[in-house]
């Protein structure tokens, strides 16, 4: 196991020169690679993939570097040895960590660290362009800010004033929900999940079986999905609790799953609070479409499957399995059209750096399964190898 090692904290540098930068060396990615002597790397639109060369790797797709997109350009990691974590994931932290390795034989010592100053005099060197000379127009240094706030964004997930603590949801919602207890889910199951009804008419949740989404730390609320309680109604085709429909223009209001205003499910993974440490350890990470299928695993003691909100993968979502010790993708979409359909997108998405199994649903989806049928026909599945 390689010792991971605090490094001090470097000189000031001008953040914008560094984006600059970093964005000249992913630029010249192929011949920044040949000039750090990385061995048979094969390069994709949006990825590097090859070994390690930080730790001197042999597992030929466990390292990947995204060489293109605003908010993670030069993000890289390592998934066998986790280098990123004593090198930072970025293209400048890759250069140290090569430089670390040719020069001090870190791989094998464990032991010494270039410097970042090094770092930068490897990178002006080889870009042929001194920091300090680098000219920043007003238009990067605010797309460089931009940039570096939608990290923090994706990162922090939620901006300090907004945070809404465990205890504050536990306090507002009847916990567990009737509604998901006559759907045949455990209390335990949704105690541990915070699942509760909304019975409150001043809240916006009002009438619904409300689903709070956590931050990775498992402090802090990032979002929330409802289910409507009420049945649908035949005239109007909404979900709602009183007598009359209502009018056209708030329809959207009561429709079947309503998530809180500003949550974009398409930056997280359901459960990932909880399922993060279990994919670490077992390299497996079972994906599915609904908090639903996400219980019904966990009843039945599977416990590194995690949610897309969805029948899809979105780039964030993939950024986070990236980074998350997974070598291994199952999926386990709802049996239709658009489930296997999704099933074909992520296999494609993500075959180069991952193996990838499909199970497919004799059932509707993994939460219509009863706990013994998911012991006895999923379990087997994803112990195999």
């Amino acid at each position: 196991m390689m010792k991971m090692m605090t490094m001090k904290k470097s000189t000031s540098y001008d953040q914008a020169k560094l984006k600059a930068m970093s964005d000249a060396l992913c630029d010249n990615i192929e011949e920044l690679l040949d000039v750090l002597d990385v061995p048979d790397y094969k390069i994709s639109d949006k990825m590097v993939i090859c070994s390690c060369p930080i730790h001197d790797g042999d597992n030929p797709s466990a390292f990947n570097l995204y060489h293109t997109g605003d908010s993670y350009r030069g993000n890289w990691k390592c998934r066998t040895h986790n280098c990123e974590e004593t090198f930072k994931p970025s293209i400048l932290g890759f250069i140290r960590g090569c430089l670390s390795n040719k020069k001090y034989d870190w791989s094998n010592k464990e032991g010494q660290i270039c410097t970042f100053k090094e770092t930068i005099t490897f990178a002006e060197h080889f870009l042929g362009n001194k920091l300090s000379d680098i000219k920043i127009s007003k238009k990067q240094k605010e797309k460089s800010t931009f940039v570096n706030a939608i990290k923090y964004i994706n990162t922090k997930n939620i901006e300090e004033e907004n945070k809404v603590s465990r205890s504050t949801i536990t306090s507002s919602l009847d916990i567990p929900s009737k509604y998901f207890i006559d759907r045949g889910f455990s209390k335990e199951i949704l105690t541990k999940y915070d699942v509760g009804d909304c019975n409150n008419p001043k809240k916006p949740m009002c009438g619904r079986a409300v689903v709070p989404v956590y931050d990775q730390d498992y402090q802090y609320m990032v979002g929330c999905t409802g289910r409507a309680i009420e049945n649908k109604c035949d005239k109007c085709s909404c979900y709602h609790q009183t007598q009359e429909c209502p009018p056209e223009e708030k329809r959207y209001l009561h429709s079947k799953w309503r998530h809180n205003f500003g949550f974009k499910t398409q930056n997280h993974l359901y459960n990932y609070w909880f399922a993060k440490e279990h994919i670490k350890k077992s390299g497996k990470v079972i994906l599915v479409e609904s908090p639903g299928n996400v219980w019904r695993l966990e009843e039945a003691g599977i416990h590194n499957a995690v949610g897309l909100f969805g029948a899809s993968l979105a780039d964030i979502q993939k950024m986070i399995l990236d980074i998350s010790g997974a070598m291994t993708i199952y999926t386990l979409m709802d049996n239709d059209e658009a489930g296997q359909k999704a099933a074909e997108n992520i296999f494609k998405k993500c075959q180069r750096t991952y193996n990838v199994h499909n199970i497919e649903l004799t059932h509707a989806d993994v939460a219509s399964m009863s706990v013994q049928e998911v012991t006895d026909f999923i379990k087997p599945r994803i112990n195999h190898d």
